[in-house]
């Protein structure tokens, strides 16, 4: 064996392992706000994905709240499936509570 062969057989190689993964930052936790005690006078505010059904649904959806609640009102939002933070800055302004309901 001749020493050019030997010493390239030597020679190490470094390898660099990288995880795919990536890192996620965690979210900080944090409460929810607290229940409302009625909605007596408050301001529902309903957002909707405008997929079939979800009209239907809310209409007897706000009908029943109505009836329990004669005093509250009622404020509709339309979008995407996945209400966008300027939407749900609007909404959060004129409501005291929404649902967020979704059809498919």
């Amino acid at each position: 064996m001749n020493s050019k062969a030997a010493s390239a057989k030597s020679d190490e190689v470094t390898l660099n392992v990288l995880n795919p993964r990536g890192k996620i930052e965690a979210v900080p936790a944090t409460s929810p706000n607290p229940r409302l005690d009625n909605l007596d006078g408050k301001t529902i505010g309903l957002y909707s994905n405008s997929k079939p059904g979800m009209d239907n649904f809310y209409t007897v959806f706000e009908e029943l709240l109505k009836k329990k609640y004669p005093t509250a009102k009622v404020v509709s939002m339309q979008g995407a499936f996945l209400i966008r933070d300027e939407d749900a800055q609007s909404l959060a302004r004129q409501a005291d509570a929404f649902v967020y309901g979704v059809g498919d």
